[in-house]
């Protein structure tokens, strides 16, 4: 019976140990590190080498790096600082290969006197170098507190076609809202932040109706502000 234990106890010393000697070789072993490790192909505001070298630049990679000198966390937190990134997954794929993957941040208007972009959460998203994104722009100043608010008004428009394509931009004047269509010279006035996605439909359905009618080349300006009400002032 002693025997028996004491052989039990020897096989199991040795997988014990032969886990912490292949987890040695493991976590020594060299991992080559490029672009291919970021695994996302329509990055847009940011490019593959862009990332790889600010990780670099800031000692968390190497062009050659030790498993166990990678640091997925800190990579992530790094990453997640980059005002293009609302989050990263940062993990060791098949075969131990580092996989990088980039959840970008989605522009949805241009605040033109910022010069910078709205993401469709309300955050600021400076311009890209590496890309120029075509969204909706925005003239005039805005309070922060409303960033949201014409953020979600940016991505209505910029996920509709019919808006997308009538729309030419956004303008405020003090704390009303207009914007201007690219095909007629009339005004759309949307008055304050509340229930604009209400007043974009009020103004398709009021469209689809006139749109084969000359009373839209007449028009000067068309008002949304009263609920369920479209007015039309003429020239």
């Amino acid at each position: 019976m002693k025997i028996k234990i004491f052989t039990i106890s020897i096989l199991l010393i040795m997988i014990i140990a032969s886990i912490v000697y292949s987890n040695s070789l493991y976590n020594h072993r060299l991992k080559y590190v490029n672009v291919d490790n970021v695994i996302n192909d329509s990055l847009i505001m940011i490019s593959k080498d862009s990332i790889i070298n600010y990780l670099k630049t800031f000692n968390l990679l190497k062009d050659s790096t030790k498993i166990y000198k990678i640091e997925l966390n800190k990579i992530e937190e790094s990453l997640d600082k980059i005002k293009y990134v609302k989050k990263s997954n940062v993990h060791f794929g098949i075969n131990s290969k580092l996989k990088i993957e980039i959840d970008e941040r989605d522009p949805v208007i241009e605040i033109n006197y910022l010069d910078k972009y709205l993401d469709d959460e309300g955050r600021l998203v400076p311009k890209s170098s590496f890309n120029e994104i075509k969204v909706i722009k925005f003239f005039g100043k805005i309070d922060s507190l409303k960033y949201y608010k014409l953020a979600n008004l940016g991505s209505t428009i910029m996920r509709d076609d019919f808006y997308k394509d009538h729309f030419n931009y956004i303008f405020s004047d003090s704390s009303e809202l207009f914007i201007k269509t690219k095909k007629y010279a009339y005004t759309i006035e949307l008055g304050d932040y509340t229930m604009l996605n209400k007043k974009l439909r009020n103004y398709k359905f009021f469209y689809a109706s006139k749109s084969n009618e000359n009373d839209l080349e007449k028009a000067k300006a068309i008002n949304l502000k009263f609920d369920n009400q479209v007015i039309v002032e003429k020239k």
